[in-house]
C-alpha cells in the first residue's frame, strides 16, 4: 500500500513537522510512505517530494504551494494542513484521512494576533469544518479535540490517535552530553518555553512571570509574531532557533517546561518535556489537560502561574515527584501503538 502524506509545512520550526519527521520514519516499516510539501532544503529519513513554492511576504518561513501534478499515485492519502496544498489534496477523488492538527485561530493570528473579529473566526471555523468533512476518516490527537470538532459540525467518522512520542529518546535512554546551560551562558536553574511567539501561546504569561520573578532564569525559544515584545532582561535568555540536540539537552537542563496556551490541537512540547521528567505548566486547557494528567499543573490566571513556578524552584523534591507521574503519562502515548492504530485505518479504506 502507498500512502501520500501532504504537508504545507515541513521545513518550519511547528508541531506539524515535528510530528512527521517523528512518525513517518516508524510508519514506513509498515506501509511505503511519501511526503509531498513545499520547500525541501534538507534530507530525510523518508521519501519527499517538493512542489513549486513562493515564500511569503514578511513571513519568509513560510510558503504558498502551487500544486503542479494532476494525478495522484498512491493508494490512499493523509493530509495534514489546510493550505493552498492541503486544500488542493482535499478535493482529490480517492480515499482521504485527515488529523487535525489545524484550529481556526491559526489561520487569522498572523494578521490580527489576538483581536481577531468575530466574522472571521465564524468564517474560519466554516472552513475548518467543510475542509475536514471531505474525508473519510479525521483522526485527533485527543478525546478533547475531537469534542470540539464535533461540537462545530464535524461529520465525518472520527478516530482518537496520539500523535505518539518516541520512548527510546526518554531521559532514562538519553546518551545526550550537551550542556545546555554552558553553551548558551546560563548560570542559573531555569523555567523553559519553547514555541511559537504568538498570542495563543500565551507568551505574556510567560514573560509577567519572568518579570514577577526576577531572581529566577527564563529561557524562552521560538519564533512568532510577538517576538518584539520580548523584553531584554538579565534572566530572560531569549533564542530563535535551536538545534534537535540543544533542544533534548534543553529538557534536561530545565527545572520545569512553561506552557501557558489557551489554544492547542496536540501539545507535542509538553510530551517532550515529560519524556525528560519534567512538570509541565499549563493554562486551563482541555487538551492539554488530557494530554498532561498529573505530571503537570493547571493554573488559572498569572499569579497562579507565577505562585507555581516560583514552588517547584523551591521544592526540588515535589518538583522530581510531578516529574516521575509526567514520564508515567508520556508512556499511554507510545508512537508504536499509535502506528498501530494508523495502519489500521489505512486498511480499513483500501
Amino acid at each position: 500500500m502507498r500512502v501520500l502524506w501532504v504537508s504545507d509545512t515541513l521545513e518550519q520550526v511547528n508541531g506539524i513537522a515535528t510530528y512527521i519527521k517523528n512518525i513517518v520514519p516508524v510508519l514506513q516499516q509498515y506501509k511505503e510512505i511519501e511526503v509531498l510539501t513545499g520547500r525541501v532544503t534538507k534530507k530525510y529519513d523518508f521519501p519527499v517530494k517538493s512542489q513549486i513554492n513562493i515564500p511569503v511576504p514578511f513571513q519568509r518561513d513560510y510558503d504558498i504551494i502551487l500544486p503542479t501534478f494532476r494525478k495522484i499515485d498512491a493508494d490512499l492519502i493523509h493530509v495534514h494542513t489546510a493550505h493552498s496544498l492541503g486544500l488542493y489534496t482535499s478535493l482529490v477523488a480517492a480515499k482521504k484521512v485527515a488529523t487535525t492538527h489545524l484550529h481556526p485561530y491559526h489561520l487569522l493570528e498572523g494578521m490580527f494576533r489576538d483581536n481577531q473579529p468575530r466574522i472571521l473566526q465564524k468564517l474560519a471555523w466554516k472552513y475548518v469544518i467543510s475542509f475536514f468533512n471531505r474525508f473519510d476518516v479525521v483522526i485527533c490527537q485527543t478525546n478533547a479535540t475531537k469534542e470540539m470538532y464535533q461540537n462545530k459540525g464535524l461529520k465525518s467518522k472520527t478516530e482518537v490517535i496520539p500523535n505518539g512520542m518516541d520512548l527510546s529518546k526518554s531521559i532514562e535512554n538519553s546518551e545526550s552530553t550537551v550542556n545546555f546551560k554552558e553553551r548558551y551562558g546560563i548560570k542559573k536553574d531555569f523555567a523553559f518555553y519553547l514555541g511559537r511567539i504568538d498570542a495563543s501561546k500565551r507568551i505574556d504569561w510567560v514573560i509577567d512571570a519572568a518579570e514577577k520573578i526576577p531572581q529566577r532564569d527564563f529561557v524562552i525559544v521560538g519564533k512568532g509574531t510577538l517576538e518584539r515584545k520580548i523584553p531584554k532582561r538579565k534572566n530572560i535568555h531569549f533564542i530563535n532557533n535551536i538545534t534537535k540536540e540543544d533542544k533534548w539537552a534543553a529538557f534536561k537542563d530545565c527545572s520545569m517546561l512553561v506552557m501557558p496556551s489557551y489554544i492547542e490541537t496536540e501539545g507535542i512540547v509538553a510530551q517532550e518535556a515529560m519524556l525528560y521528567k519534567k512538570p509541565v505548566l499549563i493554562s486551563n486547557n482541555e487538551v492539554l489537560k488530557e494530554v498532561v494528567g498529573s505530571g503537570g499543573i493547571v493554573c488559572n490566571t498569572i499569579e497562579e502561574l507565577v505562585e507555581q513556578i516560583k514552588y517547584l524552584f523551591e521544592n526540588r523534591g515535589f518538583r522530581e515527584e510531578i516529574g516521575e507521574k509526567a514520564l508515567d503519562e508520556i508512556k499511554k502515548r507510545d508512537i508504536n501503538k499509535s502506528v498501530e492504530k494508523l495502519v489500521k485505518i489505512y486498511e480499513s479504506l483500501t
